[in-house]
């Protein structure tokens, strides 16, 4: 048995870029929530916004059906 391992280059090649994948991994997936983060938190203002809107839409159109209406 000899004792010399050898390692071929196709391996050496995928240790370099899984090292390389470590190493751009981690600020990537942190960039992308932090966007995420960013771009829900105005939809969910946007959202309240619209939700706020046609809730005070349909109370007036409630009020004016059981007030019997715009008609005199």
């Amino acid at each position: 048995m000899p004792d010399v391992i050898e390692v071929s280059v196709s391996s050496t090649a995928l240790f370099i870029l899984l090292l390389a994948l470590a190493a751009v991994v981690p600020p990537t997936v942190s960039s992308v929530k932090c966007w995420w983060s960013i771009r829900l938190r105005r939809w969910s203002g946007s959202v309240r916004e619209a939700w706020a809107w046609f809730v005070a839409w349909l109370r007036k159109a409630l009020l004016r059906f059981l007030n019997g209406g715009d008609g005199r």
